[in-house]
């Protein structure tokens, strides 16, 4: 069964029997074939792209027109996989699209330039309260800010946000004797 250099695809190889066969029919059954080089290599067929004119097996994927010979040295494999059906690429891109922006939304409350202990506490307020980051310093509730250590005397707010500092002051100090056990 010689090949005879590049071929297009829907590429057919000549069977033992003189019947010419489709590469599709291949697929799911273990093959050895040579290449080129005369390397012979085993393995199970899982798929034939036509449009590049590949096929990927359990040993790698190789270029149709590398190959010299296939033979069909066992009958159909046990398939242990699923087949391959559409794939919905619409479905594809807004999965991607979600990730993309909850992983937006990890980046934006990691700190940049803060210590172990003011992130800490910054993931512990935010379990509870709306909080950003503002360089080194800690927004919560976009009306009281935390600066540096990061401890109840370090909370400020103005003067319209006294329940607002009051109740950030109250969790903090929760937090703080919390994250020291």
């Amino acid at each position: 069964m010689e090949e005879t250099g590049r071929q297009k695809a829907g590429s057919r190889q000549q069977s033992p029997t003189g019947q010419r066969k489709t590469l599709d029919s291949y697929i799911g059954k273990t093959i050895k074939l040579k290449t080129a080089s005369n390397e012979e290599v085993e393995g199970l067929i899982y798929t034939y792209d036509k449009i590049t004119n590949c096929i990927k097996s359990s040993f790698r994927i190789i270029k149709i027109s590398f190959v010299k010979e296939i033979m069909s040295i066992g009958g159909e494999a046990k398939k242990d996989y699923l087949p391959i059906g559409p794939v919905a690429v619409d479905q594809l891109k807004n999965r991607e699209a979600d990730a993309l922006k909850g992983l937006g939304n990890q980046v934006s409350k990691m700190g940049v330039g803060v210590t172990k202990e003011g992130q800490d506490i910054f993931n512990a307020l935010s379990k509870t309260l709306p909080c950003r980051w503002s360089k080194d310093t800690i927004v919560v509730m976009d009306e009281v800010l935390i600066t540096p250590p990061y401890s109840v005397e370090n909370c400020k707010a103005n003067a319209t946000s006294v329940a607002s500092l009051a109740r950030v002051k109250k969790v903090l100090e929760g937090e703080r004797k919390r994250l020291l056990k």
